[in-house]
């Protein structure tokens, strides 16, 4: 029993230590964070919020680059080869590189992508930044060296690294602190996207996949002659034009047949056996599951010559007399082409919603397959095109009616409510780096639909938005086509008016509410959640400067939400108060009010580091209480 007792002594004492360490490690690991970085989601402090500024730029900045990168073949910056010689790119009002251009390989490295995304994230960062301006009533900031940008691809994200250094000064001239590192990371499969690209062009140029494809449908179609006999003695003729546009037409409907194993297809019916022992290619080995592979036949340029003929007529060869007899005639044929056409491929990443575009000529020789081999690496880099010649450049007919609803979805049930039309929506799109306005919607059909029609330019994977005032910004990837389509808008309930107020904690019980001290300040986070899935974040602080409006708060309008809400207190750098919880506020209560009001919870004084800590982790308890519930009014 004495060994037993001296054992049980011995973990109590171990425990003890333990848990020493623990609040000591806990409370170091909290002093150097609040002394070196403290983050905007736990510790919100204004030099965090030009922090949280400057990644947000960067985040939308280097999106837009990867946009233009992978709808460009991997280029932002065009090579002058590119630029400069009108069949080297594909050309529907936007350029999109030949990866094989005769002997010119133009893959471009890894490297010379990185390259390129520094370099427009280093031009185009400043401009969203705009002297970060809309800090310097409240700062002095003052740049201690120049902006630079690294770029890493890696497996699954591209890290954008900027470097700015930084000093934030307050405006009695003492300097706050410094910062001059950033990080983003943008979730893309750009790695893939590019070996699976270099990959289908690796075993085209080995196997002539395309160049078979396009003689095979030239052989087998009853209305393309190639060679053949037949016993008339009335001479057969076809049309040079007619057979180009039916050769145009086998290959825009069988191209985009064509799957790439190992990747994210459609399954070809067992009932298809000819479509699955020729549309299904093995371009290598490995099996890339989040990505998939697109080809498109690109009508402009498109060459076609077929011999013999004469001008427009292709006419077969009578055979008679001392041949087959006086009394038989035959007629026979035998016509040698050559084709050239752009394929436009497209390598999707499906996880994260971007697409690598890039072309190459397909070539068919007196009725076979040539491929010039690869030399060459890709260019030195040059700028690039208009605007206003993109958005004008509608040619290619392509009408579209683009449809505006609401979008209220219940999380509670996941409940989709009947959408309605809306009207008055302002709708843009983009494409690469060139946004075009559009125009609003309007209803038609007696209110059952709003309705804006307009042509196009042509994309493959352009970005529709959609905006209007009490309603959330939303946005989807189309593909320019004649047809329709539906973009969906979210409405929102927005508040001006907001105020908070704090409970004093007196031994876990929180005191009657009152206002907050002069020198205190609250910060307000709120971010609705779907499938653990963040829809929707909105903020707020309070009390704002006299002469500044204050932040207005965007709630989810049209059902009941839950929404998690974050606020701390802020005093001299230092958490005194605080709420951590989930409010679900019932619409019906929420859609007539005016004026919100939060309550928080303060420590009572805590001023150690220990206090502090301990005071943050019984937050969401402590919030609990009903009286620190938020109230609509």
């Amino acid at each position: 029993m004495t060994k037993k007792r001296g054992q049980i002594t011995l973990f109590m004492i171990i425990a003890v230590v333990l848990v020493i360490a623990l609040l000591l490690v806990l409370a170091f690991r909290y002093r150097t964070t609040l002394a070196q970085y403290v983050p905007e989601s736990l510790f919100p402090t204004q030099t965090g919020t030009i922090e949280q500024f400057i990644e947000d730029c960067t985040d939308i900045v280097a999106r837009e680059g990867l946009s233009i990168l992978t709808a460009q073949g991997g280029y932002i910056y065009l090579p002058d080869e590119v630029l400069y010689q009108p069949r080297a790119s594909i050309d529907q009002g936007l350029k999109v590189p030949l990866w094989h251009y005769f002997r010119d390989n133009r893959i471009p490295t890894e490297a010379a992508m990185e390259s390129q995304m520094s370099r427009y994230v280093n031009g185009e960062l400043k401009p969203c930044l705009a002297n970060l301006d809309v800090f310097k009533n409240e700062f002095t900031i003052v740049e201690k060296g120049e902006l630079s940008t690294r770029t890493i691809i890696g497996d699954q994200k591209v890290s954008i690294e900027v470097t700015y250094p930084l000093d934030i000064i307050d405006k009695e001239g003492k300097k706050i602190t410094e910062i001059s590192t950033f990080v983003v990371d943008v979730s893309v499969l750009l790695r893939e996207m590019r070996d699976v690209g270099a990959s289908v062009m690796d075993r085209e140029a080995a196997e002539l996949k395309f160049e078979r494809l396009t003689i095979d449908l030239l052989s087998l179609d009853e209305d393309i002659p190639t060679a053949g006999t037949d016993i008339s003695c009335t001479k057969r003729t076809w049309s040079k034009i007619e057979v180009e546009n039916k050769l145009k037409t086998l290959l825009r409907r069988n191209l985009p047949s064509l799957r790439v194993d190992h990747t994210d297809f459609i399954e070809i019916p067992d009932d298809q056996p000819y479509m699955q022992n020729h549309y299904v290619w093995e371009a290598f080995d490995r099996n890339y599951d989040d990505i998939s592979v697109g080809f498109t036949f690109v009508e402009d340029p498109f060459f076609m010559e077929v011999q013999p003929r004469s001008g427009n007529t292709l006419k077969s060869n009578q055979l008679k007399g001392q041949d087959l007899g006086s009394f038989v005639c035959l007629q026979q044929w035998n016509f040698v082409y050559d084709v050239e056409y752009p394929v436009l491929v497209t390598v999707a990443d499906k996880k994260n919603g971007f697409a690598l575009n890039y072309g190459f000529l397909v070539h068919v020789n007196d009725n076979r397959g040539k491929r010039e081999p690869a030399a060459r690496g890709p260019s030195d880099i040059l700028v690039e095109g208009s605007e206003e010649r993109y958005c004008e450049n509608t040619y290619g007919g392509y009408n579209m009616r683009f449809l505006t609803f609401d979008n209220v979805t219940n999380p509670l049930n996941g409940e989709q409510y009947p959408p309605e039309a809306i009207n008055d929506v302002d709708l843009s799109f983009t494409c690469l780096k060139y946004t075009c306005t559009l125009g609003q919607t309007d209803f038609i059909d007696g209110g059952a639909n709003a309705v804006l029609g307009t042509v196009m330019p042509y994309c493959v994977n352009g970005i529709l938005r959609g905006t209007k005032e009490g309603f959330k910004p939303a946005q989807k990837f189309i593909r320019v086509r004649s047809g329709e389509e539906s973009i969906y808008l979210t409405p929102l309930k927005v508040f001006k008016d907001y105020t908070v107020v704090k409970h004093v904690d007196s031994n876990g019980v929180a005191l009657g509410a009152r206002p907050l001290d002069n020198d205190e300040t609250a910060f307000i986070s709120m971010k609705y959640r779907f499938n653990r899935t963040i829809i929707h974040e909105t903020s707020g602080v309070y009390p704002t400067a006299t002469d500044i409006d204050p932040q207005p708060i965007e709630m989810l309008a049209g059902a009941t939400y839950p929404i998690d809400i974050e606020i701390y207190v802020m005093k001299d750098e230092t958490i005194v108060g605080g709420y951590s919880g989930v409010w679900t506020p019932d619409w019906t209560d929420l859609k007539e009010s005016m004026k919100l009001e939060f309550h928080v919870v303060t420590n009572n004084g805590a001023t150690s580091d220990a206090q502090i800590v301990a005071f943050i982790a019984k937050l969401a308890e402590y919030s609990k209480d009903e009286s620190l519930a938020p109230v609509i009014r």
